[in-house]
């Protein structure tokens, strides 16, 4: 997949200097557009005087150090101006912090089936994961790009595919393929309220600390619908929300990395769609993001770990829901909760199979309704809601602390099935007042018992 990977990433102290371009006149639609070889970030947007790293999984190795914001967009092609449209035609871009596409706002730039190439390194990991420097196609300070069909190929260290950056900036492509091949090089992202939407494209991405989609720091907005998403790389994401994803009817596949991703006070919603990766959603917050909760929302659809967890909460405040009908596949556990977070997980119409876990720092509420079913143990005590209509169905001898709603009759607890095994509540807690402190039979055996 992809050309040869270039070399990781070079100096630093590479000067981001003009190497002026010269671009062909573009067929005007609308106001004539004016090209510039060189578009800096608008004056209006404050420079970072310390850019974060590229966003990596926890446990990730070290990626460059932090550098001042020093260099600005420049592009091969470039719209500052008016409207542009164009059919056909490649567009190719081979110096260190080069766009082959850049468009300022208020520039617009409609595309139709091109032939985008973007070769060349990034000066900075942390320049082109936020801002998009060196990406194959950026859209900043407000200008937009529309591409309906064609390719977009990067072979470049943090070489993006495409990029909007900047409150609204947007990019949208539809139909198509996006393929990326070096590290730190997502293929679709935005950052800082810059909005990027990809529909039925197809995107590839082979370098570790590469996501398919990327909504990064600032608020950046990412929309998927449909087609197809896939990660091979390390570390590698099939979609990563620091900001806001959505993904309606997609398919996300991350050989060695996340399905998805939720990194601090974000979201990300999967309506309907098939996703894959070795865990299957991970929240957590790196140093230096938003804090607050981490919000996941899934709708129909699959979630597959093929090597770890459904659910992987760590160091955050994770609020799952799951609703209408989601299947999942793990290797034993529903949830993992660790390292002093808190997750409340929300199952409605829903059938769901997994332990639920967590360590001694931690916490976790699991809510059934809406003819809910989990299938599974529950550990140190994390507390269990269920309606009327909802049952758990236990796999081993558990320990749960808030047992609340469950149905009793003539002492047997008919919506907890207990399969032989016993279940331990915690009588102190307001929360059970209901249970007496007594002990009752399960349906299908086992007990509920009194004490931890």
């Amino acid at each position: 997949m992809g050309r040869r990977v270039m070399a990781r990433v070079v100096a630093a102290s590479l000067l981001a200097g003009g190497c002026q371009a010269v671009v062909p006149s573009p067929e005007d639609s609308g106001r004539r557009a004016v090209l510039s070889p060189v578009s800096p970030v608008s004056p209006g947007v404050p420079v970072s005087p310390a850019s974060p790293v590229s966003p990596v999984s926890p446990g990730a190795s070290p990626v460059p150090q932090l550098t001042p914001r020093q260099f600005v967009a420049r592009g091969r092609f470039t719209v500052d101006q008016g409207t542009v449209s164009r059919s056909q035609g490649g567009y190719q871009a081979d110096g260190a912090n080069e766009s082959a596409i850049l468009v300022s706002g208020p520039g617009r730039l409609a595309l139709t089936n091109p032939q985008i190439d973007k070769t060349g390194n990034s000066a900075s990991s942390s320049e082109s994961g936020f801002f998009g420097v060196n990406a194959a196609v950026l859209a900043q300070s407000g200008g937009s790009v529309e591409i309906s069909g064609g390719s977009v190929t990067t072979d470049g260290a943090g070489a993006n595919g495409l990029f909007a950056y900047g409150e609204s900036s947007t990019v949208s492509m539809t139909g198509g393929t996006i393929e990326t091949s070096a590290d730190y090089s997502h293929g679709g992202s935005a950052a800082d309220r810059g909005r990027a939407t990809l529909a039925r494209v197809k995107v590839t991405t082979s370098g570790i600390h590469s996501a398919a989609v990327l909504a990064a720091r600032g608020g950046g907005e990412v929309t998927v619908i449909g087609g197809e998403l896939a990660t091979s790389g390390r570390l590698s994401a099939g979609a990563y929300s620091m900001g806001s994803v959505t993904c309606v009817g997609a398919r996300l596949e991350a050989e060695r990395g996340e399905g998805l991703v939720v990194d601090g006070a974000s979201s990300l919603s999967a309506k309907d769609c098939v996703v894959r990766g070795a865990v299957g959603a991970r929240m957590f917050r790196l140093g230096g993001r938003r804090k607050g909760p981490s919000v996941l929302t899934l709708e129909g659809g699959r979630l597959m770990a093929e090597k770890g967890d459904t659910f992987q909460v760590r160091g955050t405040t994770g609020l799952i829901t799951v609703r209408r009908g989601v299947r999942v596949r793990n290797d034993g556990r529903l949830l993992h909760v660790t390292r002093l977070a808190r997750a409340a997980l929300t199952v409605e119409g829903s059938a769901l199979d997994g332990d639920v876990m967590t360590d001694e720092t931690s916490s976790a509420t699991v809510e059934l309704r809406g003819g809910a079913r989990l299938t599974g143990r529950i550990s140190r005590a994390a507390a269990l809601a269920l309606d009327a209509s909802s049952r758990w169905s236990v796999t081993d001898d558990s320990v749960v602390g808030a047992l609340t709603g469950a149905q009793i009759k003539g002492g047997v607890v008919e919506n907890v099935i207990g399969n032989g095994h016993v279940v331990r509540y915690d009588p102190r807690l307001p929360a059970n007042r209901a249970l007496g402190g007594r002990s009752y039979a399960l349906a299908k055996g086992g007990r509920l018992l009194p004490g931890r």
